[in-house]
């Protein structure tokens, strides 16, 4: 009798236990499906061109004009990832200037305004930029349409290096990278995993994966307590690691490489305390890294708000750092 009432309540608890754990994962799968999809998130974009874009996505209101880039070609070449297929514009200013790529955050394409303002003003001031969408995004090669936080998409950074490298003939200490929100993440971890990177520029950064992933679901509502259960859907459904990366690691694996990093205060989608956390372990480090806080500005939109001194701190940090002795590499 005791037997099988014992029985009886260990076959409820492990009922019970069982339907716990896929409730708990079809919650997962909500939040992962919800906030990592990728597919269709920068169609809004698609009528800007370089030479040509408007302002779509809620930035101060201003005159474009002065970023257009008149002149610029459309390339492809594979991601490090040798099977995805990238799409990207490159616009040449001057041959023997630097080549900065430019790369957009969550979502984001070579047709967002927060791609083609920074470019355009790098383009103006004398250098040469390529402007990629990363997997999932634009014009390039789908992967399963769900970002991974920059996991992966760190490998389409290094295809676009490697590019500039090995078809435009540019000396790898002459090739900078910018990178913006998400974008930043996947330029920090390139950087980590390709020592002859010489000088990247970090747009509104995060410094903590399991934490910005919280943030971020708090801003969408979800309860923080999921955030485990979205990152093992991941891992399930793509075999992505969310967190397989540490962007306070990938920053300190810089060496004497040189970093600059910028951030407005007034960012609600990655608060700026990211980067102050940044800045604590480059100082412990004694890493050569450069920041620049802004009073008021919302996320990534320093330069379309301030886009003079933009200019000139960008502009001075890689002519400083891209080693101006020498161009493209001798054939």
């Amino acid at each position: 009798m005791v037997a099988g009432v014992f029985e009886t309540v260990i076959v409820e608890v492990i009922a019970l236990t069982l339907l716990v754990a896929i409730v708990y994962f079809v919650l997962g799968y909500i939040v992962y499906t919800r906030l990592a999809n990728v597919r269709g998130s920068c169609d809004v974009h698609l009528d800007n061109r370089p030479d040509h874009f408007t302002n779509i996505t809620g930035w101060p209101e201003r005159d474009f004009s002065p970023f257009f880039i008149p002149t610029y070609e459309t390339v492809s070449f594979p991601s490090r990832q040798k099977e995805l297929q990238l799409s990207a514009w490159y616009a040449e200013a001057d041959p023997q200037a630097p080549a900065i790529i430019v790369v957009d955050g969550l979502g984001g394409c070579k047709y967002a305004q927060a791609t083609l303002v920074p470019a355009g003003i790098l383009w103006h001031d004398g250098f040469n930029v390529l402007m990629l969408d990363l997997r999932n995004t634009g014009d390039s090669d789908p992967d399963n349409g769900f970002s991974s936080i920059g996991n992966k998409e760190y490998k389409d950074v290094l295809g676009a290096w490697v590019w500039l490298v090995e078809k435009k003939g540019f000396a790898p200490e002459r090739i900078g990278i910018l990178g913006n929100s998400l974008g930043a993440a996947a330029v920090l971890f390139a950087f980590q995993h390709e020592a002859r990177i010489a000088a990247i520029a970090l747009n509104s950064p995060f410094a903590n994966l399991p934490q910005i992933i919280r943030e971020e679901m708090l801003n969408n509502h979800f309860p923080t307590l999921l955030a485990p259960a979205g990152v093992m859907v991941g891992r399930v459904m793509s075999g992505e690691n969310l967190v397989e990366h540490d962007p306070v690691q990938a920053l300190l694996s810089a060496g004497k490489r040189p970093i600059w990093v910028l951030h407005g205060t007034a960012d609600t989608r990655i608060a700026v305390h990211h980067s102050y956390d940044l800045q604590v372990a480059a100082q412990k480090a004694g890493i050569d890294a450069t920041f620049w806080f802004v009073d008021g500005v919302g996320h990534v939109r320093v330069p379309g708000v301030y886009p003079e001194e933009f200019r000139e701190r960008l502009g001075d940090f890689f002519r400083e750092h891209l080693n101006q002795s020498q161009g493209k590499q001798s054939d």
